[in-house]
């Protein structure tokens, strides 16, 4: 007899993680890797991943201002000071096409784009 449990979560039908909504992975998704079962094995569990998340286009962000990066900047400090959250780095990764978060404040006098969130609209004259 199948885990009933382990069913509903394969289904969908159980939500399996919980993130909060200024998590960057909040609107992507879970879904489940199932491997088939070799000749005379028991199927293996489910196992849960995030779905791919894309970077969305710049052209998507609302530009603010623009802040020139400092020797010493780190991007979960200067999120803070910008954006009021440490955590919200990724919003000024995504903002300026940044790939590689560990490449977002190199070199020292990197303009880094401060823009609104992901589609909302700004003021023509910000």
């Amino acid at each position: 007899m199948p885990d009933v449990l382990q069913a509903l979560l394969a289904a969908g039908a159980v939500p399996t993680i919980s993130l909060p909504p200024t998590s960057r992975y909040a609107d992507v998704g879970v879904t489940a890797h199932v491997r088939p079962p070799g000749p005379g094995e028991e199927p293996a569990p489910p196992v849960p991943y995030f779905r791919r998340r894309l970077c969305p286009p710049q052209e998507r962000f609302a530009l603010l201002h623009e802040y020139a990066t400092e020797e010493g900047d780190r991007r979960d400090l200067v999120a803070a000071g910008l954006l009021g959250d440490p955590e919200l780095w990724w919003r000024l990764a995504d903002a300026n096409g940044v790939i590689d978060p560990a490449r977002m404040m190199l070199p020292p006098g990197h303009r880094l784009r401060i823009t609104l969130p992901e589609g909302v609209p700004g003021s023509a004259d910000a």
